[in-house]
């Protein structure tokens, strides 16, 4: 997007006793955001700006946290033992502050195939659009600059970055960016090429318009003085920008200033059709223009709409690589689970040989230094022994008894019994 391009920003227990190994829990990845695909803008912006005066982190309660938030998604990736507890409270809260809630709540492998469907531009509003991987790799790094991406989401932003980039090189097509479609749509809406057209705010916006609408006079309104003379665009001084609006066709807003830059009041003697087009977030444009019968106003929900409507090649081979990459992910997450709990288990084990052999060695009295390390290393051996298919047995899986629940059987064994 132009100057008002999307925004990503991130904000960013074992117990143990003498007789029993920690108890691990599992942490899982878990979504709860809004996307342009099950809520207004409007709801968006009043979320925006919530999470702007309030810091959500105390409510969530998660062991891990980023928040990812662009024009067309707000969401808050956790990794969390309570997943449906820690989405509760961010739903409650929510609702308490803005009377109404719309989060979709993802845990495990539906959360990490979605933050690797966002990745690639699959969930995006134009298939395969350019900007988000960014967004996510922004979101990664920041979430781990702020110490709050740790074993779970740092190597899953990582792993969504390259499942990402690996799915966009399938798809076809596609790569448009919010503005050019705005753009194309403004012009179907006209019915023919404006010849006179508005923009406020520069950036990339000034360049996807003198592209798309060669012909077509350029009226630019901008802090910038020294715009690209390659362009051709056209400075509009503060004291004219009521006669440029008046006479041009489409109007485009791209700005990153919080507030309306054109409201009801100043189309309200338009005397010809004309076409507005917001490309902003939070909006540029007062929704109650629309109350001018001569007027179109075009906001990034109606470019949803629109982009709903188009076809792109390739998305099943990107579809079917994104879930296996997200299943790849998800072994290796599990794995590192059991890295982490059988050593504990491994480590409670010679604790207890430690003290139930030094119990013997005293009841057996004097030994020689040779006896003494019969009897520990009897010890060892039977502790080996007796963990050596228990591992095993965890570090396999199928499907009538994956990982997950091999050790959860363990843990009933050794820890919780």
């Amino acid at each position: 997007m132009a100057a008002a391009a999307p925004r990503c920003q991130v904000q960013s227990s074992v117990g143990s006793g003498s007789e029993r190994p920690p108890v691990g829990q599992r942490v899982v990845p878990v979504v709860v955001g809004v996307s342009y695909r099950n809520s207004s803008i409007a709801y968006r912006e009043r979320l925006d700006r919530l999470l702007d005066e309030r810091d959500w982190t105390r409510v969530a309660l998660a062991d891990e946290w980023a928040l990812v938030r662009t024009c067309n998604r707000i969401e808050f990736v956790l990794a969390t033992s309570t997943p449906a507890a820690a989405a509760e409270r961010l739903s409650r809260w929510v609702k308490k502050e803005l009377g109404q809630t719309r989060f979709y709540v993802l845990e495990g492998h539906s959360a990490i195939a979605h933050l690797f469907r966002v990745a690639s531009g699959l969930d995006s509003m134009i298939v395969n659009e350019g900007q988000i991987l960014d967004q996510l790799r922004a979101a990664g790094r920041q979430a781990r600059m702020a110490g709050s991406s740790r074993a779970v989401l740092s190597p899953l932003f990582d792993a969504a970055v390259n499942a990402g980039a690996a799915a966009k090189s399938t798809l076809k097509g596609g790569s448009d960016s919010v503005a050019s479609l705005g753009l194309a749509l403004a012009v179907k809406k006209l019915g023919h090429k404006p010849n006179d057209v508005l923009l406020v705010g520069t950036g990339k916006m000034s360049k996807i318009a003198a592209a798309k609408l060669q012909g077509s006079r350029i009226h630019v309104v901008s802090k910038r003085s020294n715009l690209p003379s390659s362009l051709r665009l056209e400075l509009v001084p503060e004291r004219k920008i009521g006669d440029v609006l008046r006479r041009c066709e489409l109007v485009v807003c791209a700005t990153n200033h919080r507030g309306y830059a054109i409201d009801a009041g100043d189309v309200a003697d338009s005397k010809r059709k004309k076409v507005i087009v917001d490309l902003a977030f939070p909006r540029n444009v007062d929704p109650s223009v629309r109350s001018n019968p001569g007027v179109e106003l075009l906001d990034l929900d109606d470019i949803a709409r629109y982009a709903s409507r188009l076809r792109f090649r390739g998305i099943s081979r990107a579809e079917r690589l994104v879930e296996q990459e997200a299943s790849r992910f998800e072994i290796r997450l599990k794995a590192s689970r059991l890295s982490l709990e059988l050593p504990a288990l491994f480590r409670w084990a010679d604790a207890m040989r430690s003290k139930e052999t030094d119990a013997a060695l005293r009841r057996l009295g004097r030994l020689s230094p040779r006896d003494r390390r019969i009897v520990e290393a009897l010890g060892r051996r039977i502790t080996s022994k007796m963990l050596a298919k228990p591992a095993a047995f965890v570090k396999s899986s199928s499907q009538d008894l994956p990982q997950e629940e091999r050790m959860r059987l363990l843990r009933a064994v050794f820890m919780e019994g």
